[in-house]
């Protein structure tokens, strides 16, 4: 029976760089609904880094690397799920 050998990855020293993140704004009716803040999770949760959500605004914060997602992707993702917005500003 073959030894069973386990190899430890100490990654405590790497520096995770987020300034290649931007940030996008959409004002999307009806954000309280969670049905509504599902589609979005399921239509770019893979892909941000964080969603944040503004129920008294309707509007939604999205976070994500430039070099994984566009803006105009997301735009593509949310018309897919059916999701009614309007792209708001882009940081």
């Amino acid at each position: 029976m073959k030894v069973k050998e386990r190899m430890y990855i100490d990654a405590r020293q790497e520096k995770f760089s987020i300034g290649d993140a931007k940030k996008v704004t959409y004002s999307i009716k009806g954000v309280n609904d969670d049905i509504i803040k599902e589609k979005i999770t399921t239509a770019v949760g893979l892909h941000a880094i964080k969603i944040e959500v503004i129920p008294s605004t309707e509007k939604v914060n999205i976070t994500y690397f430039k070099n994984v997602i566009t803006p105009t992707f997301i735009d593509y993702l949310f018309q897919l799920k059916g999701i009614e917005f309007t792209r708001e500003n882009e940081q």
